[in-house]
């Protein structure tokens, strides 16, 4: 790595340690794992150690490209989790056998050519923990406390979609779609000249104006059963293959039952009283939202970016539904704080894994991977 670049770390980041054994969401369930070359190379130099392990690895071919994963379902424990919990590869030959998925996660590691960021993965309940209890705003700093700006247009992009969301005096949901009309703005124009660019995406950093685009959405019409069954209609497709996976069980089985059978206009009754409660949660979700920007809205092609934005806004509308069931089906209907943390996690887990799939099922349904705005208004402010 060059001399002169800058490693910045999220907020909390040294605070991170693994629980193992003792984590209710094993990382070790519920989605693919892959395994590095330099791992599976490591492993074949000591063959006569690893039999156990070349038994449960799969091989893909792509083309000249080769890439091996964990023989097992999506829905799957990996194979090499024992009854306790634990990795036998761990137990058996020290972390350093482990692959680099399974050595990392939950970190995340973005290189830039002026800087490298590390940040954390919002599928990871611990994580999810350390940004609950960050007082104050998340931010991204050098290992001297610094802040640093960054000459790159993406960063820039960046910094202005954590801008917008760290807004005070705004609804959390006006927020992502502000954001979101910005990514828009910006893919529009990604051909004119970057000051110029840089100009339009200033705009936003302004309270006024992004009150008076604000004011401009709320005219909409939208009808609340429409969009309540819009909005059900999704949650039942993306969990369809995961309400049975073990650890994501007790969370969805219920649910999808209430899902699939319940009167859209009952819900519709509960939704308003229930939003005014959701939004007493907003400082967590904000702060698992500007992590998720500040590890995936990186890339230095808009449209991308804004795909990767659009995940993010999927997530929290999935989120703030599931927990809405489930004060649906609460006699009491209250919100309990565990619950938005556990379906942050699960949504964070099963939109990661199946974010090609579900750019893809855009795609049949709206014809673009990037949604219009009157779509995510339509399932976003009603």
């Amino acid at each position: 790595m060059n001399k002169g670049i800058d490693i910045l770390k999220i907020s909390n980041y040294d605070k991170f340690n693994c629980i193992a054994d003792k984590c209710k969401f094993t990382c070790c369930e519920g989605w693919d794992v892959s395994i590095d070359t330099d791992t599976y190379n490591k492993w074949e130099k000591e063959n006569d150690k690893f039999d156990y392990i070349f038994n449960n690895v799969k091989i893909k071919k792509c083309g000249s490209k080769t890439e091996y994963f964990i023989d097992k379902e999506t829905g799957e424990e990996c194979p090499f989790l024992d009854k306790q919990g634990l990795c036998q590869i761990v137990k058996g030959h020290g972390e350093g056998y482990l692959s680099l998925t399974c050595h990392t996660f939950p970190r995340i590691e973005n290189i830039f050519e002026d800087r490298k960021e590390l940040s954390l993965s919002c599928a990871c309940p611990e994580v999810v923990e350390l940004m609950g209890s960050i007082v104050g705003k998340i931010n991204i700093i050098s290992e001297n406390d610094i802040t640093l700006k960054s000459h790159l247009l993406e960063l820039r992009i960046r910094e202005a979609l954590i801008n917008i969301i760290n807004q005070e005096n705004f609804l959390l949901e006006d927020k992502l779609i502000i954001s979101f009309e910005m990514l828009l703005t910006t893919l529009e124009n990604k051909n004119l000249r970057e000051d110029t660019l840089l100009e339009k995406i200033e705009k936003y950093n302004k309270g006024e104006y992004i009150q008076k685009l604000i004011a401009m959405y709320h005219e909409i019409e939208l009808n609340t059963d429409d969009s309540i069954e819009e909005i059900n209609s999704l949650f039942l497709d993306i969990i369809q293959n995961y309400k049975e996976v073990s650890i994501l069980e007790e969370l969805f089985k219920d649910s999808s039952n209430f899902a699939e059978t319940i009167k859209i206009e009952s819900l519709s009754a509960k939704w308003h009283d229930y939003k005014r409660l959701f939004e007493q949660h907003n400082k967590l979700i904000e702060n698992c939202i500007v992590a998720k920007i500040l590890s995936s809205c990186v890339s230095n092609d808009v449209e991308e970016m804004a795909i990767s934005f659009q995940m993010i806004i999927l997530e929290y509308l999935l989120v703030r539904y599931a927990v809405f069931l489930k004060y649906c089906m609460n006699k009491n209907e209250k919100i309990e704080t565990e619950d938005i943390k556990d379906y942050i996690v699960a949504f964070s887990r099963i939109i990661g894994n199946n974010t090609d799939a579900i750019i893809e099922f855009f795609e049949d349904g709206f014809g673009e991977a990037v949604l219009e705005m009157g779509y995510f208004c339509f399932i976003t402010l009603f």
